[in-house]
């Protein structure tokens, strides 16, 4: 089956918290790719497929904050995360993020 994306992921590697809001567990990676829609961060401990997230991702002086899902992709390296919820205000970060990666 061929996955089908929303939004063009970029290359990009920022420092990320991602908490888990059930269970108030959190872990602090990498972002390995981002897009308008989601980010994959790397760990070899991803949360569970549907886990419903808050991450954060601070890159350049600027900090992004999301809610999300944790998507089918969870591998041995990482986990996806769809957004689900972003303010105004971070959206904007991450256009401008994503203006330059482009």
């Amino acid at each position: 089956m061929h996955e089908r994306r929303s939004a063009t992921r970029y290359n990009f590697g920022a420092i990320a918290e991602v908490i888990d809001l059930d269970k108030r567990d959190a872990l602090v990676s990498l972002t390995r790719d981002l897009s308008l829609s989601g980010c994959f961060v790397q760990t070899t401990t991803p949360y569970p497929e549907g886990t419903t997230v808050r991450v954060r991702i601070i890159h350049s002086g600027a900090e992004f904050l999301a809610v999300g899902k944790v998507s089918a992709n969870v591998t041995a390296t990482g986990m996806g995360i769809a957004f689900t919820q972003i303010q105004s205000n971070d959206r904007a970060i991450l256009k401008r993020w994503l203006g330059n990666a482009a």
